[in-house]
């Protein structure tokens, strides 16, 4: 009888410790295998000194992703500057089936937060301003970004900061990843959880192109 209380404990223990933890996908870029799990959608993406760099080449934006179509509801985090040679955004795209199908929030060169939704080639909002007040975008500095997709609603914060929200309904599943318009971004510590996104044992990031974690959520 005691082994079975203790048993029944224990198994008890396991389960409230599991229901407290989610599985996170994570890039620090010091392996270069890292590279093949984005996809490049337009432009050009590489590793380089620790670090994935993005730029648009024959076309105005670049756009690199991870993930699959079926994603749905995440987090995503990460460093990100605007390096030199920069004259407009860099940002998170989200939703993502194709290079003309996302959603977008970036940090521009104009001072501004601004969102939109390319649908099918369509461009909606034009990339309205997110923020009331206006966001000193510097070159060459890093800022920590971080999303929040939760249904049809999409939040965004800048260094710990509170820059707003906005809704769209007509895109429900997709990969995630970044994009640049006129732009050069450098980025590192990329990290996503969410639902959608799959489980997998903690490797060495020596062994395996994507390094994941368990994190407390």
């Amino acid at each position: 009888m005691k082994k079975i209380t203790v048993l029944s404990t224990l198994l008890t223990i396991i389960l409230l410790f599991s229901n407290s933890f989610a599985w996170s996908i994570f890039y620090d870029f010091e392996n270069a295998k890292q590279e093949k799990d984005w996809k490049v959608l337009e432009g050009e993406g590489k590793i380089e000194n620790g670090r994935y760099i993005i730029k648009n080449t024959n076309t105005n934006s670049g756009i690199a992703v991870i993930g699959d179509t079926t994603w749905t509801d995440c987090t995503i985090t990460c460093k990100a500057m605007l390096l030199k040679g920069s004259e407009d955004n860099m940002g998170f795209v989200w939703r993502t089936s194709a290079n003309n199908l996302f959603y977008v929030i970036s940090v521009r060169l104009d001072q501004r937060i601004g969102y939109c939704g390319c649908i099918n080639g369509t461009w909606m909002n034009g990339g309205s301003p997110i923020n009331p007040q206006a966001f000193s975008t510097q070159i060459e500095k890093d800022y920590n970004l971080k999303l929040i997709v939760k249904g049809n609603t999409f939040q965004f914060f800048v260094d710990g900061k509170d820059m707003g929200e906005w809704k769209d309904d007509q895109l429900k599943t997709g990969m995630i990843g970044i994009r640049v318009y006129k732009a050069i971004m450098s980025i590192d510590n990329f990290e996503a959880n969410g639902p959608g996104i799959p489980s997998s044992p903690v490797e060495s990031k020596d062994k395996l192109a994507t390094t994941w974690a368990k994190i407390k959520v």
